[in-house]
């Protein structure tokens, strides 16, 4: 794995090499096994590597084969049949690093390669002979890239702190996206936006075009959301090809040369499935790590499962083959762990509540010699997709053969059907409205954001969320394909999977994520919500798919768990440190004018009385992500 960056002078004949060099000392820790640059003419390519798979071994770059040069962050799938496409031996393709594998296909085919590449990849390929230079990124994979551009030059990079590093690049906060952070807002005409005013970022399934008459704005080259709904006449044929399919991705993901697998563990079903997926394909044993708490998970509602240790010890008993990790996070400081993120991200998150325990299970798996782990980041969109299970439509359109099917076939009973399929979507809007109506004199996102309202009303950030379509008080929504797009786009999967990339990097380890496997993704879009539903049981696709491998108690039990249940009695023992922090916050006039930090503070003291769950709620959106906005802001 690699972080590579470049430059591609728009005006002059070359580049600055101490700009270059710049960037190299920002990203030189990514890949500590080689390094390389190459500069011809107006582009310059650098790049570092850390050796991960058995062909990175083999892996030089920037890569420069006659006409064309490439540096990138490369892990594909699917190398055999791509060899098979480009007529390599199969004894060849064991010595061909997947940064060339990728360059021969793109010979082939040009920038119609994305078409045949699965896996997680981000890259830059300069076209001599066109003097062209294209940038590309997986459809959903653990990658990233970002670019800022002028009349002058294209700087470009996988990592945020390459870019920064480079003299050019402006380094000015973003109102709106900061905004949408405070405030969970989803904007699909912001997708492309960072934190940083005019550095942008690649989203999933995008690439873009330059020379040096024209940077071309990028374009789309996956969209899941247009494929043809599967219609297969046997049910049980779809979990089948799950099944299959999942197993596949999992598979692909345990490339390793050396070193142990890891997995990012829980009671849930998507670390379980990944869990029982890999572990029988190990010859050494999965290394399943969980975050359990130190103090009292007291901020778990009734609904939820604030320590998962006892559940998800079975599921590890069930599958075997795994070492049971438990981390409580004892020594960890949850405001150190927003600094140390900061530093790693160059940006704030949207859970800071969990930076702790993730800081403290990377830092411990590569103590013990995890060079790959393993997470189910993704599986609520994918795997575990919940479905929509809506019925009114079919009532509408009269369609009472499927009404009939889902009574008749239902094994929940026709109450129960009636009830979640008929009687709350039918109401939902009702429900919805009603509680807009308790809101009223109030601004909607005032109980879990710590956004200064003075400022929110400048910036009209109501307004803005009108016009992007935006729930702020994310009512429940019965309509699949919207569900679907809010989870898929407007940044969500791609900024996960930059911050696992990132995560990774600094831990000197691969983050993959099989539930986010492109192949996976596509199929998953392609089932009808039937499916997914089960015959009236929700998350059908993986119940039945993986039917008989987890406990019951995982496999249908109703609580899902809640990572850092504990963290209000964390947050209680830092008062002093957070209440330094605030102080901070307090004397730097740009985080005092977007922070509510009254209301941050009233949230620390409230946890004098005792935590609750809805104290350790606020804990996490109010307080921590304000906290992580905040001191980002101090950089300014």
């Amino acid at each position: 794995m690699s972080g590579f960056y470049g430059e591609f002078s728009l005006a002059s004949s070359g580049t600055e090499t101490e700009n270059l060099e710049a960037m190299a000392r920002a990203i030189g820790p990514w890949g500590p096994d080689a390094k390389g640059y190459w500069q011809e003419g107006p582009i310059a390519l650098g790049s570092y590597l850390l050796r991960i798979t058995p062909e990175d071994a083999f892996d030089v770059q920037p890569s420069v084969e006659g006409d064309l040069a490439l540096v990138g962050r490369i892990r594909l799938d699917e190398r055999e049949n791509l060899g098979r496409l480009l007529e390599i031996d199969r004894a060849d393709l064991t010595r061909l690093p997947d940064s060339q594998l990728l360059l021969r296909a793109w010979r082939r085919w040009g920038q119609g390669c994305v078409a045949y590449l699965y896996g997680d990849w981000a890259c830059a390929i300069w076209d001599r002979h066109r003097q062209s230079l294209w940038l590309g990124r997986d459809a959903a994979g653990n990658s990233g890239l970002y670019y800022w551009y002028d009349s002058q030059q294209l700087v470009f990079s996988n990592c945020l702190k390459a870019l920064l590093a480079h003299p050019a690049v402006p380094k000015r906060p973003n109102a709106d996206r900061i905004a949408g952070q405070l405030t969970v807002l989803m904007d699909a005409t912001q997708e492309s936006a960072t934190v940083y005013a005019d550095i942008w970022r690649l989203p999933v399934g995008q690439a873009m075009r330059c020379d040096r008459s024209e940077i071309e704005p990028p374009y789309t080259w996956w969209q899941p959301e247009l494929l043809p709904e599967f219609d297969w006449k046997d049910d049980r044929d779809y979990y089948v090809a799950f099944r299959d399919l999942y197993a596949a991705a999992v598979s692909d993901r345990l490339r390793n040369a050396k070193g142990s697998i890891g997995l990012m563990f829980s009671s849930g079903l998507d670390s379980g499935s990944v869990a029982a997926l890999a572990a029988p394909r190990l010859h050494d044993r999965l290394q399943a790590y969980i975050s359990v708490p130190h103090f009292p998970p007291d901020g778990a509602p009734p609904r939820r499962l604030g320590d998962e240790t006892n559940l998800a010890r079975s599921t590890a008993d069930r599958i075997g083959n795994i070492d049971f990790i438990p981390v409580s996070s004892e020594g960890s400081s949850v405001i150190s762990s927003i600094e140390a993120l900061l530093k790693i991200h160059d940006r704030p998150g949207h859970a800071a509540a969990n930076y702790y325990w993730i800081l403290e299970i990377l830092s411990l798996a590569r103590e013990r010699g995890v060079r790959v782990m393993l997470t189910g980041q993704g599986g609520n969109a994918t795997v575990s997709w919940s479905g929509v299970g809506n019925l009114c439509p079919a009532i509408v359109r009269g369609d009472w053969r499927t009404l009939f099917a889902a009574f008749h076939n239902s094994k929940v009973g026709a109450w129960v059907t009636l009830k979640r399929q008929i009687l709350k979507p039918m109401l939902q809007p009702s429900l919805n409205a009603f509680q807009r109506l308790k809101t009223i004199g109030r601004v909607a996102w005032e109980d879990y954001s710590a956004i200064n309202p003075q400022w929110a009303a400048q910036i009209d950030l109501a307004g803005q969320m009108r016009a992007a379509g935006h729930d702020p008080f994310f009512g429940e929504s019965y309509n699949s394909q919207h569900l679907h797009l809010a989870r898929f786009r407007s940044g969500r999967l791609g900024a996960v999977g930059e911050l696992w990339m990132e995560n990774g990097a600094a831990h000197q380890l691969d983050v993959r994520d099989p539930t986010r496997d492109r192949r996976l993704i596509e199929f998953c879009w392609r089932v009808p919500d039937r499916v997914f539903w089960a015959n009236g049981i929700q998350r059908g696709l993986i119940r039945q798919g993986m039917a008989g491998v987890l406990p019951d108690a995982v496999m249908y039990g109703q609580r899902k768990g809640l990572q850092a249940a504990d963290v209000g009695d964390r947050v209680w023992a830092e008062r002093k440190a957070i209440s330094a922090a605030l102080d901070r916050l307090e004397a730097h006039s740009l985080a005092k004018a977007w922070l509510d930090l009254p209301k941050m503070r009233s949230v620390l003291a409230a946890l004098e009385s005792g935590v609750t769950p809805t104290k350790t709620r606020q804990v996490g959106s109010i307080l921590l992500r304000g906290l992580g906005v905040g001191l980002f802001l101090t950089r300014f």
